[in-house]
C-alpha cells in the first residue's frame, strides 16, 4: 500500500511541477519569449481539461491548436480596447470562457463545435466589456493613446500579454506579406517567360 501511495505522491508531484512551468508566463520578470511559449502551453492544457473533445476523435490536438489560436483573438480584443488584463485577471477570463463552452456543450446543443466556440470567442469580450473595463481600470491595466501621448514609460517588468500577442500576431501577418516590388518582379518573370514561350520555333 505504501508503495502505491509513493506513486501517487510521485504522480502527484510530477503534475505540480508541470504546473509550475506553465505558470511561468504569469511571471513579468520572463523573458518575453518564454512567456509566450508557455503561455500557449497553458492555454492548450486549460482547452483540453475543460472542454469535451469526444467529437474530435484522432483529430483532437489538432481542434485544440486551431481553439488555441482561434482564442488569441479575445487577447488581441483586449489589446485593441487598451485593456492590458494580464497574469491571474487574463488566466480568469479565459477559464470562464472556457467554462461557460463547457457548460453549454453539456446541454447537448453544440452542433458545429468549431462555429460555436469562434462565436463564444469573438463575443466574449464585447458582451462583458463594461466588466472587463472596469476591472481593467481597478487593476491599472487600462493602457490607452493618452499615455503614450504624455510620455509615459512603460512599465520595468515589461509588456503585458496582450501586448506580446499582438506583437507575434503583427509579425506573423508581415511575415506573410508579398511586398509590391516582390509582386512586380513575379509579374516581370511571368511575361519574360510567356515571351520566351512565344519565340520558340513551332514544331508541327
Amino acid at each position: 500500500m505504501d508503495v502505491f501511495n509513493g506513486f501517487l505522491d510521485a504522480r502527484d508531484d510530477r503534475a505540480q511541477h508541470t504546473d509550475s512551468e506553465l505558470l511561468v508566463w504569469l511571471n513579468h520578470g520572463v523573458a518575453p519569449e518564454v512567456r509566450l511559449l508557455k503561455f500557449d502551453a497553458w492555454v492548450s492544457r486549460e482547452l483540453a481539461k475543460r472542454v469535451d473533445w469526444t467529437w474530435a476523435g484522432a483529430a483532437k490536438a489538432k481542434r485544440i491548436e486551431q481553439c488555441r489560436v482561434c482564442l488569441e483573438g479575445m487577447v488581441l480584443d483586449l489589446w485593441r480596447r487598451g485593456w492590458m488584463l494580464d497574469g491571474k485577471r487574463l488566466a480568469r477570463r479565459i477559464e470562464e470562457l472556457l467554462d461557460t463552452v463547457a457548460k453549454y456543450q453539456r446541454t447537448g446543443n453544440v452542433r458545429d463545435f468549431w462555429a460555436y466556440f469562434q462565436a463564444a470567442v469573438n463575443r466574449y469580450v464585447g458582451l462583458n466589456a463594461e466588466e472587463i473595463r472596469e476591472e481593467a481600470m481597478r487593476a491599472g491595466a487600462h493602457v490607452g493613446q493618452v499615455l503614450a501621448a504624455l510620455g509615459v514609460n512603460r512599465p520595468a517588468s515589461g509588456p503585458s500579454l496582450p501586448e506580446l500577442v499582438a506583437q507575434r500576431a503583427d509579425e506573423v501577418a508581415k511575415a506573410k506579406e508579398v511586398s509590391l516590388r516582390q509582386r512586380m518582379a513575379r509579374a516581370r518573370a511571368r511575361q519574360a517567360a510567356c515571351r520566351a514561350d512565344a519565340d520558340q520555333p513551332r514544331l508541327f
